[in-house]
């Protein structure tokens, strides 16, 4: 099996989602990076993967600015199974690029900390 490529790491993180011109409910975050992100919904959805869309995300963790992320992507996949929608977005542009940053800075430093913590357990 082949490894996935990937401009920057994917981050497990949790947030609602939404973007009233994808999909009339809200969906859920289920990783992000720097240059994307995965998010599904738990609805049959119809995906144009030559739209952008606009996305709103809040993430689950606390931090300081609650507004949600406000981001312009593009589809690069779309797979439904059992009628939930899974879909991966490249992040094309994003009015909170600083904070977006920030966001995967924190994460990533977490990340870290974690396995610190986790060597000298051991």
């Amino acid at each position: 099996m082949s490894k996935e490529k990937r401009q920057n790491v994917r981050y497990k993180e949790v947030g609602k989602v939404i973007s009233s011109d994808l999909c009339a409910i809200s969906g859920v975050l289920d990783d992000i990076s720097l240059t994307g992100c995965k998010i599904h919904f738990a609805c049959p959805v119809v995906v144009d993967l030559d739209c952008e869309y606009n996305v709103s995300i809040s993430i689950s963790r606390n931090t300081q600015d609650e507004s949600p992320l406000q981001l312009v992507c593009q589809p690069q996949w779309c797979n439904e199974c059992s009628g939930t929608t899974f879909v991966g977005l490249k992040i094309l542009f994003s009015p909170d690029a600083s904070r977006l940053k920030e966001l995967i800075t924190m994460i990533e430093q977490d990340s870290e900390d974690d396995i610190l913590s986790e060597i000298v357990e051991s």
